[in-house]
């Protein structure tokens, strides 16, 4: 993903840099597109990577212009903390692999609105279009506890020793890392899922390819930071995190279409 970003900057540098050039030399007037159809609806699904989670999204918009494109978004993803780290317990056969000093999983759900300007038309007989967009919105990240399975050795009236196995939260004080046995289910603590409600802001540039007008497949590269108040937990040395910022990748695939 490092190495992806590191690709990403200069090739949208070099599209910028080449779309001044052309926009400073070419004529204003044969950049007008009155002579092709301009849909004034659009909607695209996408998937969505970021250097600290995954996801996946919706957005539905209208073309005022040919120039400008306005959407509602609608995003669900995943966010870790570049402090976690999966390791596994070597003093135990089949151990689980897990995170230690994890307090929680969390997701995101964001709902924004977007705005993209055209910055370089394609050809009519295909290419690249670039975009820049920016968008905001409100966000709501899920906090799900994270559990574990620890040993528990106790001693018997007997004198021996006998092993037990308990469903944790993290606490460094009443277990080290030596005493678990791995990650719990995903669904123990799902009764448990707190809400703590953010904002957002991010921009980016979108390079949409291919000839069909009525066809959207397209690239998206940016960044985005979220902002809460209340503060967010995902690891135990880093707790109520009130702003995230992430880089991303994403690929959209979807339709334009007209409606009166």
């Amino acid at each position: 993903m490092k190495r992806a970003f590191q690709l990403i900057i200069p090739l949208v540098l070099s599209v910028i840099i080449w779309t001044q050039l052309n926009a400073q030399e070419s004529d204003p007037e044969i950049d007008l597109v009155d002579d092709q159809i301009i849909y004034n609806r659009e909607k695209a699904g996408f998937v969505y990577a970021h250097n600290l989670g995954l996801g996946v999204g919706y957005k539905t918009g209208k073309n005022p212009t040919a120039f400008k494109t306005t959407a509602w978004s609608f995003e669900l993803m995943t966010m870790r903390s570049p402090k976690q780290i999966k390791t596994i317990n070597p003093y135990y056969n089949n151990s689980k692999r897990y995170v230690y000093g994890k307090l929680n999983d969390v997701f995101l759900l964001r709902s924004g609105y977007a705005v993209k300007k055209l910055l370089n038309r394609k050809p009519y007989w295909g290419g690249v279009e670039l975009r820049w967009l920016y968008e905001g919105g409100l966000s709501l990240a899920f906090e799900k506890p994270y559990y574990y399975f620890v040993v528990n050795v106790q001693q018997g009236s007997s004198g021996m020793l006998t092993e037990s196995i308990e469903t944790l939260k993290f606490d460094e004080n009443a277990f080290s890392w030596d005493d678990i046995y791995g990650r719990a289910p995903f669904t123990r603590g799902i009764n448990e899922i707190a809400v703590k409600p953010g904002i957002y802001v991010k921009s980016g540039f979108n390079f949409e390819f291919g000839y069909v007008k009525t066809s959207i497949k397209a690239f998206e590269a940016g960044a985005a930071v979220e902002y809460y108040p209340q503060g967010v937990s995902i690891m135990a040395d880093d707790t109520n995190q009130p702003f995230f910022l992430t880089f991303y990748l994403a690929f959209s695939f979807g339709k334009r279409f007209n409606k009166y």
